[in-house]
């Protein structure tokens, strides 16, 4: 039975339209036991995304944790890490580094990393490179931010506008680096300091490099499901497994080489941060690809004892969707609006519509867009006046209020848009508050479409939803809310996005969950109801 509206179908098509090894360099280094970064670099080093700097006279492997990083070093390792490419870009020459920069040597160990990087803009490109200098924390933040960006990562995270002892003078531009890898935990701060001057070493950047990736992560969740990718883009498939027990992950299908590449696998712990590890521990293994064209392929991978000849305790299969990079019709670009006053500052990413071929229905959508973020604004200006005046007149200190806004897009097509926009809020306190609005939107009429609509009439969806979110609260439930608090069943307003194939639905903060929480979110295959 047909359980979607005709135009999701083609949602869901699009959804559901041997693997070369990488060599590794296994982390059994001499100089790091014990060390807090210790599992870090062993899942770096286990991925061959870092390498040893040598070894002892006794013949033990060194890996200098305490050794700071280059520049010429940083773009190694990040070309490595983000599988940095040509992309779309065609050149008549072919570029070397001395086109971007005027002290790198064009035959350099690092050459043809910083290629990549600059193709990328990962670094700037404009006079001096300085491969030498030591690398800032800054400078990694604005590396990495770049990195997700030019390969078009998305990242869902509670937007937050972090207050650092040690930030005051940098630029928005830098701040939105730092913004981005404080937000999604790829960086940490110290006791309320950035610490953006000071130089990395080996082993945090090892630690740096192990966060970044554990975001691209595809767990069992999507077993017999479709994962969609971008051709170019990595992603690390992950499943839970414990190593003391005998029992291990294989390929049974690594999927057509052609389509995806292996670039390396790890074992990690659970927590790849943590310190010590407890015996009988169990963790994760993981297996990092790249896309390489468009395609659909399987992998399937078994849990079992090498030993027994009996049946896998565990299968896993995951069909891999990889979809052109630059997909023709439909697209969106930022529209940045940025000032600040004595009081207030403003940080605005706004998402404007590009390609639709009922341009009054593109122009209304987009200024729709932007009255949304503007009327917001304005409510803050008017707020802050009062605020102030009552505060002067009281003698009461001022704090600056902060308004910015970030968008996600989740899903586009000729004939549906579904993306969020995170609205945050500082007006004082510990933290700020954020508004996660979804626009989910029909390109053929401009309307809004709500969650009952992507549903054939009839269906019960409401009980399908429900049960889904029900299941997954109950595997974690000391997330969450109990009672009159807690989860008591989907609205018909409910907030929701489509991303991956997958019907994303979610809840404000402190909705049915703390504030540490975030955005509960609920992934639903939208497959697994379609027959």
């Amino acid at each position: 039975m047909k359980r979607f509206i005709p135009w999701l179908l083609l949602l869901l098509m699009l959804a559901m339209a041997g693997t070369a090894g990488a060599q590794t360099a296994p982390g059994n280094f001499g100089d790091i036991q014990g060390h807090s970064a210790e599992p870090g670099i062993k899942f770096i080093t286990d991925l061959g995304l870092m390498n040893g700097t040598g070894t002892t006279e006794q013949g033990l492997k060194l890996f200098s944790p305490a050794a700071t990083v280059s520049r010429a070093q940083l773009a190694v390792v990040l070309q490595r890490s983000f599988q940095l490419d040509y992309g779309q870009i065609r050149f008549i020459k072919e570029p070397v580094p001395g086109d971007y920069y005027q002290d790198v040597d064009n035959q350099a160990w690092y050459a043809g990393s910083l290629v990549m990087c600059a193709i990328n803009n990962i670094f700037p490109t404009t006079g001096s490179f300085y491969p030498d200098r030591p690398v800032t924390r800054l400078e990694i933040a604005q590396a990495i931010y770049n990195c997700f960006n030019a390969k078009g990562i998305s990242v869902p995270m509670i937007m937050l506008y972090p207050v650092f002892e040690d930030t005051g003078s940098l630029s928005q531009e830098e701040m939105n680096a730092v913004i981005f890898v404080n937000n999604t935990g790829i960086m940490k701060s110290d006791n309320g300091y950035f610490r953006p001057e000071h130089n990395v070493d080996r082993a945090e950047l090892a630690g740096i490099l192990s966060r970044c990736l554990r975001l691209l992560e595809v767990d069992e969740s999507l077993n017999d499901q479709q994962y969609q990718v971008q051709a170019g883009q990595t992603f690390m498939v992950a499943l839970d497994s414990n190593s003391t027990t005998g029992y291990t992950w294989n390929f049974r299908n690594a999927g057509d080489e052609k389509i995806i590449s292996l670039l390396g696998s790890a074992y990690a712990n659970d927590e790849v941060d943590n310190q010590t590890a407890i015996i009988g521990q169990g963790g994760k293994q993981f297996w990092y690809f790249k896309a390489l064209q468009p395609g659909i392929t399987q992998l399937q991978l078994v849990y079992a004892r090498p030993w027994e000849s009996v049946q896998p305790a565990q299968v896993y299969s995951l069909t891999i969707n990889v979809t052109s990079a630059s997909p023709a019709g439909v697209t969106i670009s930022n529209r940045a609006v940025k000032n600040e006053s004595d009081y207030m500052s403003v940080d605005l990413n706004i998402p404007v519509i590009n390609g639709l071929d009922n341009q009054e229905l593109q122009s209304r959508l987009n200024a729709r867009f932007e009255q949304d973020a503007l009327d917001l604004q304005d409510k803050l200006k008017a707020e802050i006046e009062e605020y102030v005046k009552y505060n002067q007149e009281n003698d009461f200190p001022i704090r600056p209020y902060g308004f910015a806004t970030r968008y996600q897009e989740c899903f586009q097509n000729d004939a549906l848009l579904s993306l969020y926009v995170d609205y945050y809020q500082y007006t004082g306190g510990a933290h700020g508050i954020t508004d996660r609005r979804p626009y989910n939107i029909d390109l053929k009429t401009g309307k809004d479409v709500a969650l009952k609509d992507l549903f054939q009439n009839g269906y019960d969806y409401e009980t399908m939803i429900n049960s889904k979110i029900s299941e997954q609260i109950a595997a974690q439930p000391d997330i969450y809310f109990t009672g009159d608090m807690g989860f008591k069943g989907i609205t018909d307003d409910q907030c929701y996005y489509i991303q991956d194939g997958v019907l994303v639905v979610y809840f404000s903060q402190y909705e049915i969950a703390p504030y540490a929480a975030g955005f509960p979110e609920f992934k639903i295959p939208l497959a697994d109801y379609f027959t």
